[in-house]
């Protein structure tokens, strides 16, 4: 038995390293395994998520400043209507977008929550790639004053990238009529206080009403959350912001929260850590940083005062590249939550059906 045992198992291996020899050694097995790749759709883009049967968001970036391997910078993508609108293009944002197979040519706006690198950098990449793609119209940029300056600068960046894509596709593939960006600051009502409670709505379609509000991510100001309300379901960006009682009521009684999180608690860790080296440049810069975000726990009395189903937290600093990092990061979260909440990756995905109240968490491959 152990002989006749060994001699299949000495079969399988040779036929193993054959298998693996061909793969890599020969040109038409290689290309047969390639044509079996692109027949098998992973090119196609994921047009479902354009269905009018709910209220979508997809995580195209769920990291903040400090560098992650595994995440994109902020960006999230909301799905209404049969059209795409984009949330913040951080770094690394748009590259995700499309390895995530998200319809690019379908984006209806991309909507600013301030200017901080993190969270634009990539608006040239989401431009040109939607442009190319099939985008129909300018695309329409959204936030809050200043919204100008950072669209005709990338705007100016690109404008000879644009030329060469015309002269070589053509102007049938890029056409140079779709390709500018339109800029469209959204200021707020009346003048502004300490408490950061306005709020100004940005579009609203008859089914689709999306509104900015004022959070305090100070000295950046204005700083906006945003709501997106369709057809009886909603959800809220938060943005970046310290902890803000006025985002807990502009966000009452909607789906979901998506809310920005730093550690604090880690974040002095590493200060001190950085103080026993004598970087003293970096203790500055992570002791700034606390005043103007806010920790998992305040996350969750926000959503808690809002009544929201699902507390989704994203934009972490510090990373989060493990499990253990994640427990150290949520500590005390589920004490203070009182719902549900989970931590968001690149590719999460939240789906709310139309005409129910349920929510539907997913991870978008």
């Amino acid at each position: 038995m152990l002989r006749w045992l060994g001699i299949a198992l000495g079969g399988l291996f040779v036929v193993a390293l054959a298998a693996t020899s061909a793969v890599y050694f020969v040109p038409a097995v290689q290309d047969a395994l390639f044509r079996r790749l692109v027949s098998s759709n992973i090119l196609a883009t994921h047009d479902e998520l354009l269905a009018d049967d709910a209220l979508r968001a997809v995580v195209c970036g769920s990291s903040s400043p400090m560098p992650d391997a595994n995440r994109a910078k902020a960006c999230i993508a909301i799905f209404a209507g049969g059209r795409m609108y984009v949330v913040d293009t951080g770094p690394q944002s748009a590259g995700k977008a499309m390895l995530l197979r998200l319809p690019l040519a379908a984006i209806g706006g991309v909507f600013y929550t301030h200017f901080h690198s993190d969270h634009i950098a990539d608006l040239g990449e989401f431009n040109m790639n939607s442009w190319v793609l099939g985008r129909t119209a300018p695309l329409d940029v959204y936030g809050p004053p200043g919204v100008e300056r950072v669209v005709a600068g990338f705007s100016e960046a690109y404008a000879l990238d644009q030329t060469y894509r015309t002269a070589h596709h053509g102007a049938e593939i890029a056409n140079p009529a779709l390709w500018p960006m339109v800029a469209h600051p959204v200021p707020m009502p009346g003048k502004a206080t300490p408490a950061h409670d306005r709020t100004a709505v940005v579009l609203d379609n008859g089914s689709l009403k999306i509104t900015a509000i004022e959070v305090n991510h100070e000295p950046i100001s204005p700083a906006y959350g945003y709501r997106f309300d369709y057809k009886g379901r909603s959800l809220v960006i938060s943005g970046d912001t310290a902890k803000h009682a006025p985002l807990a009521v502009a966000a009452n009684g909607a789906d979901v929260l998506f809310h920005e999180a730093q550690a604090q608690h880690m974040v002095k860790v590493m200060q001190e850590g950085m103080r026993a080296r004598g970087n003293a440049r970096f203790v500055k810069v992570l002791g700034d940083i606390q005043s103007y975000h806010s920790s998992p726990v305040d996350a969750a009395d926000i959503a808690n005062r809002a009544g929201v189903k699902l507390l989704v937290l994203y934009h972490y600093t510090p990373p989060v590249p493990n499990l253990i990092t994640e427990r150290i990061f949520t500590r005390g979260l589920s004490a203070a939550r009182q719902g549900t909440w989970l931590m968001s990756r690149d590719g999460t995905m939240i789906e709310l059906p139309l005409g129910a109240e349920t929510v539907r968490t997913s991870t978008l491959q």
